[in-house]
C-alpha cells in the first residue's frame, strides 16, 4: 500500500512539473514584452486541460491566453494597490477613448474577452465600475459598486 502511494505521490509530481512554467506561444510572449516591459513570468500553467495558457508575471498580473496566445483575461492581482493598473495599450484604442473619456483616471483592474464584447473593471474614486463594451468602443451595459 505505501508503494502505491509513493508511486501516485511521484505521478502527481511529475505532472506539476511538466505544467508549471510552461513553453508560452509567440504571441502570448510578444503580448507581455509589449504591455509589460522588462517583466519576468513567475509561472505558467496549462488553463482548463490545454484550452490556454495562465500566467503569472511579476508586475502582479494574471494573464490568461487561448491555446492560440491571444490573450482572453487580464487580472490585477492585488486590487488594493493604487500604484498599478492594467496598461491601456491591451485594450483597443476606440475602447480606450469611450473609457477615459467618460471615466478619466480611471484604473484598470480587469479586462476580459466575451464573445465579440469585452467585460471590464475599473476602479475611480473607491468604486468599482463594471462595464461590457464592444471593440467598436459602444458601452453596451455599465454598473457601478459603491466599495464603502
Amino acid at each position: 500500500m505505501k508503494k502505491l502511494f509513493l508511486l501516485f505521490v511521484l505521478f502527481n509530481l511529475f505532472l506539476y512539473s511538466q505544467n508549471n512554467n510552461i513553453e508560452l506561444p509567440t504571441q502570448a510572449k510578444n503580448f507581455i514584452n509589449k504591455n509589460f516591459p522588462a517583466s519576468t513570468v513567475v509561472s505558467s500553467y496549462l488553463y482548463e486541460n490545454g484550452a490556454g495558457y495562465d500566467v503569472e508575471i511579476d508586475y502582479g498580473f494574471n494573464i490568461i491566453f487561448y491555446n492560440t496566445g491571444l490573450w482572453k483575461s487580464v487580472d490585477l492581482i492585488d486590487k488594493d494597490d493604487t500604484n498599478k493598473t492594467i496598461p491601456r495599450s491591451v485594450m483597443h484604442k476606440s475602447m480606450i477613448n469611450v473609457i477615459d473619456n467618460k471615466y478619466a483616471k480611471s484604473k484598470l483592474i480587469f479586462i476580459e474577452r466575451r464573445n465579440k464584447n469585452f467585460f471590464v473593471v475599473l476602479n475611480k474614486d473607491n468604486n468599482n465600475i463594471e462595464i461590457e463594451i464592444s471593440g467598436y468602443g459602444i458601452i453596451i451595459s455599465e454598473n457601478i459598486i459603491t466599495n464603502n
